[in-house]
């Protein structure tokens, strides 16, 4: 259940999406990565998502032929540890600031069965995801450019109809209040600039960081998550 078999016709359909999205993500700066589908568990539990999302994870599987017993696989439900991986692989220079590091990923969540509906919540998903390591000056702009693919490749190529929504601080998180202060100003701030309107989503934060929830409606008017813009000041730390 939640584990989608791409038929020929769908698995089309899939693959002129992603070539899509890809252009894009190419023409607007990004550097394309590719990262495994599973890694050490110690890898999720120095990011947070052990214990803060353990629950919406697989459980682990044993360790590889020849490694130590001790250690332990996790199939990933996003992409945040391996991209920071990507990114302090080597030394960085605010020169070579903004890093735009995108990955067409298929990432697994353990969604509760009652949740799961059709190919709208499931278990196992394609993720358009980017992380951008940037200096606080380049945050705004950074945001801009996230909302103009939004419209672009959301709005226009498609014509959904785009409701945004601010999740601010869930109860269970990373970090002080001055951080999570900061960065909910920062992302209200950018959509008013913007000129959109949009309206709080109290305590819809991830564990790590408030963003940009930009639902969609479908065919019989009812609202569906679509992308989201995190702005994560915890997990770098």
């Amino acid at each position: 259940p939640g584990l989608v078999f791409w038929h020929p016709k769908g698995a089309m359909v899939k693959w002129l999406l992603t070539r899509a999205v890809e252009d894009d993500n190419v023409r607007s700066g990004y550097d394309l990565v590719y990262t495994p589908n599973i890694s050490r568990e110690e890898l999720f539990r120095i990011s947070g998502h052990i214990p803060h999302y353990a629950e919406n994870q697989f459980p682990p599987m044993a360790a590889g032929a020849g490694e130590d017993e001790e250690i332990r696989y996790r199939v990933k439900p996003m992409n945040c540890p391996m991209h920071a991986l990507v990114f302090r692989s080597q030394q960085r220079s605010y020169r070579d600031l903004p890093i735009r590091l995108s990955e067409w990923a298929n990432v697994y969540r353990n969604e509760r069965s009652g949740t799961l509906h059709g190919l709208l919540r499931v278990r196992g998903l394609s993720m358009d995801d980017a992380h951008i390591f940037c200096t606080m000056e380049q945050v705004e702009d950074e945001i801009f450019l996230c909302l103009d693919q939004v419209d672009r490749l959301v709005r226009q190529a498609f014509g959904f109809e785009l409701d945004f929504e601010v999740s601010t601080r869930p109860p269970e998180r990373l970090g002080g209040d001055e951080v999570w202060d900061r960065a909910e100003a920062i992302l209200q701030r950018a959509l008013e600039r913007k000129g959109i309107a949009f309206r709080i989503g109290a305590g819809g934060g991830a564990f790590y960081g408030p963003k940009i929830d930009i639902k969609f409606r479908d065919a019989i008017g009812r609202f569906w998550q679509g992308p989201t813009i995190q702005l994560d000041f915890n997990l770098p730390e």
